[in-house]
């Protein structure tokens, strides 16, 4: 049986090299890197002036809170896991 290598052309050594385990994980990094800083910029942020959202545990903090701004607008937002 006569057995013959094959020979690699110059686009599959390119490809090749291209796909080694570096560049890929190089690019991978990249990709985090990319990510990371979109998120960055586009992550939300208060006004200037604007009081964070409390966080209320109990019923009697937010009795208190929602007692204590007679007069101005309030908004009670309910938010659920399920």
């Amino acid at each position: 049986m006569n057995l013959q290598k094959r020979t690699l052309s110059n686009k599959e050594v390119h490809m090749n090299r291209f796909l080694s385990k570096r560049n890929i994980f190089a690019f991978i990094i990249l990709l985090a890197i990319v990510f990371l800083a979109a998120y960055l910029e586009t992550r939300p942020r208060l006004a200037p002036g604007q009081a964070p959202l409390a966080d209320i545990s109990n019923i009697e903090t937010l009795r208190t809170q929602f007692n204590r701004d007679v007069g101005q607008t309030r908004l009670i937002i309910l938010v659920s896991p399920t």
